[in-house]
């Protein structure tokens, strides 16, 4: 099949330079159709189009909002929003084949002045026949540009993609279909030069149909969008007090490019042209943008350096940290605190900025982004901030058991991370009250909070031995006669036991002797007398303080004259 003319845009991007108004909605930043006529019907088996004034009809004319975003073609895999900043796009016809045609209409008088350019990107998805099918019965998609002063088109740009498998540029899409494979172009750039057109009414035409068999059964569709940019074409091109350096950007998505100096030297070929040191006020640049072979024209495009006295003051927080499922906010004050107040911000995901992040306010995907601040008098940084996304990590390593009295440090059972706060329980409600001096058996928890708020809680078994057991020391027999020797029965303890009480008994069961002290001794008297020698019998009860039980033990002592 032949491409008749070229490929247009889906995205429109319009950059103006030196113009002093701007053009209503042409970028349908208004989130609508206003300034523009959509109108919808079918193609004819001629492959003439029946079009009516329809107004924008759902999934026909469908804004793509970036509130949504990112949303990626079903057959393409590109994002449905146009990669220039802005916050919606239109797409144009659908995937529905049924012999469809669309088409939108926008009219405008080009201001007044000697310069005047609209670039636009585009975004086209087409369904090649697999059966025989000439071409004005393929899914196409049209741009044309028309003087309706002068009543004539505009030779560039003026596109005509008909579907066909050799289509420069394209790429068989890997979704497969019975009726015949679906090629994409992914987003490109290109303009509309109407230099010398100021006054003039101006007719940009979109149209999209399906072929004109078999009741439509391929499609096509495109996306298009306008840069409701009213500045220069070229940014970037005010320098404040106390840079060091500026770069200045042309509109992206271009072949080529071509930087040259007030002496016609070349001194770039990319899209952005980085200065270092600044150069002087009032410095003179030309760029010249060439789109990709067949879509479109060459245009220049001029700027001249803006030395502003004024300091500009520019930060961003060096990392910023998330919590997975919310992500980062990037917009929040505090990712830019220390900065002037009157720096506008905008987000990329490449250092360059050709590659727009929609959601900046909810960043999900670790990685490094790049924040362009400009500020009122045009001057403008751009600078790095590593996202990173991810709850705390507390890796355990299960301490080795240890014999109580001996405790185990939960502080010590994992690698701390920077700017994290951790804290001990017992369970996941409650703390505990020394986190470096656990001395019971059990399953404990370490919790760490990091600096954005994210949460990991994690458990860690901890193993007590059981001490050796308690021992009760004290005599069998005992001769209390004040020889110094032997004098008194004396009941000590050993272990982790605490005495409560020690009880006497004589072998009738009559108590004899109590004490609730270990200091106390029994000297073998019973009410100031002495007890006749003989057997006796003791019971002491004491708590066993590892266990956390009461115990009682018992044994026989032989008092001896």
């Amino acid at each position: 099949m032949k491409l008749l003319i070229n490929l247009i845009a889906i995205l429109l991007i319009s950059t103006f330079t030196c113009f002093s108004q701007c053009l209503t909605n042409i970028g349908f930043e208004s989130g609508t159709f206003t300034g523009w006529e959509a109108y919808a019907g079918k193609v004819r088996t001629d492959g003439s189009l029946d079009l009516s004034l329809t107004g924008p009809m759902n999934n026909r004319h469908t804004i793509q909002s970036a509130t949504t975003y990112p949303t990626m073609d079903p057959w393409g895999d590109f994002p449905t929003l146009c990669p220039n900043g802005g916050k919606y796009s239109v797409k144009l016809g659908n995937d529905q084949a049924q012999q469809g045609a669309e088409r939108l209409t926008y009219e405008f008088v080009v201001p007044a002045g000697n310069t005047f350019s609209l670039i636009f990107n585009y975004a086209l998805v087409l369904q090649n026949p697999s059966s025989a099918h000439l071409p004005f019965e393929q899914p196409r998609f049209r741009v044309n540009v028309f003087d309706l002063t002068d009543n004539k088109t505009l030779d560039c740009p003026a596109f005509d993609f008909i579907s066909s498998s050799n289509l420069p540029g394209f790429k068989a899409s890997k979704v497969s279909s019975n009726a015949g494979t679906v090629y994409y172009k992914g987003w490109s750039s290109s303009t509309i030069n109407l230099n010398g057109y100021a006054g003039k009414r101006i007719r940009l035409e979109f149209t999209t149909n399906d072929c004109t068999k078999n009741n439509g059964s391929h499609f096509g569709y495109a996306y298009i969008d306008l840069d409701e940019n009213c500045g220069s074409t070229v940014t970037g091109n005010s320098y404040c007090a106390g840079q060091t350096s500026m770069t200045l950007h042309a509109p992206p998505g271009f072949d080529n490019y071509v930087w040259r100096d007030a002496q016609n030297n070349i001194v770039g070929n990319s899209e952005a042209l980085t200065l270092t040191p600044c150069p002087p006020d009032q410095t003179k640049y030309s760029v010249t943008i060439v789109p990709y072979e067949g879509l479109g024209c060459p245009d220049v495009f001029n700027t001249v350096v803006n030395k502003i006295d004024a300091p500009f003051v520019m930060k961003v927080a060096s990392v910023v940290r998330g919590c997975p499922g919310t992500g980062v906010d990037l917009t929040r004050s505090n990712v830019t605190a220390g900065s002037d107040p009157d720096i506008k911000y905008s987000y990329f995901t490449d250092p360059v900025t050709l590659d727009f992040l929609y959601t900046p306010n909810a960043v999900k995907q670790e990685g490094t982004y790049y924040i362009q601040g400009v500020n009122a008098e045009g001057c403008m940084n751009i600078l790095p901030v590593k996202v990173v996304i991810g709850d705390p990590v507390i890796k355990v390593t299960t301490p080795s058991p240890v014999q109580y009295p001996d405790a185990v440090d939960l502080e010590q059972t994992f690698t701390p991370e920077l700017n994290v706060n951790y804290s001990y329980y017992t369970n996941p409600e409650a703390t505990i009250s020394s986190s470096s001096k656990v001395n019971e058996s059990g399953t404990y928890y370490i919790k760490g909070v990091n600096e954005a708020g994210c949460t990991t809680v994690v458990p860690v078994t901890i193993t007590i031995t059981p001490p050796d057991p308690f021992k009760v020391l004290c005599p069998n027999t005992f001769t209390p006669n004040n020889d110094g020797i032997n004098d008194y029965f004396k009941f000590e303890l050993e272990g982790y036991v605490t005495f409560n009480s020690l009880t006497i008994y004589d072998r009738n069961g009559q108590i004899v002797y109590s004490t609730q002290s270990q200091q106390d001794y029994w000297d073998g008297t019973y009410k100031g007398k002495a007890a006749p020698a003989g057997v006796y019998y003791w019971v002491f009860q004491g708590t066993d303080t590892y266990a956390h039980k009461k115990i009682e033990r018992a044994a026989s002592i032989t008092l001896i004259k």
